[in-house]
């Protein structure tokens, strides 16, 4: 939703295929959520946070992963093994795709690509 961000185009056909259920049933972390939905109010306002907000709580576009005390404790060891090439929200984000078993985690990120399989 960020039109100045580099990969605003990439990023807009890799949610459009997301949105298609070429990968499957969508997922994202609670923690996911609570960075997208803060950026977008920070960075776009009030109806940007809004509209990226229905997506997940009026359309359910995507199964929202409760970060569990398991997948928490586990993303701090993989943080630690790995700080600060990677945030500890995204290590959040592998350990929950391990924990639920998912193919593969969206992101441009080329030090998390490593640590798991991802698209695109």
């Amino acid at each position: 939703m960020n039109r100045s961000d580099s990969l605003h185009g990439k990023a807009r056909r890799l949610l459009a295929s997301i949105l298609r259920g070429e990968y499957g049933v969508p997922h994202v972390t609670d923690y996911i959520v609570d960075e997208v939905l803060t950026y977008m109010a920070r960075r776009g306002g009030r109806e940007a946070a809004l509209k990226a907000g229905a997506l997940f709580f009026e359309k359910r576009v995507f199964r929202i992963i409760p970060v569990t005390v398991d997948v928490f404790e586990a993303a701090w060891e993989l943080f630690r093994r790995h700080a600060p090439r990677i945030s500890f929200t995204d290590a959040t984000s592998v350990e929950a795709a391990r924990s639920y078993n998912l193919r593969y985690i969206a992101t441009f990120d080329e030090e998390l690509s490593k640590l798991y399989p991802s698209i695109p």
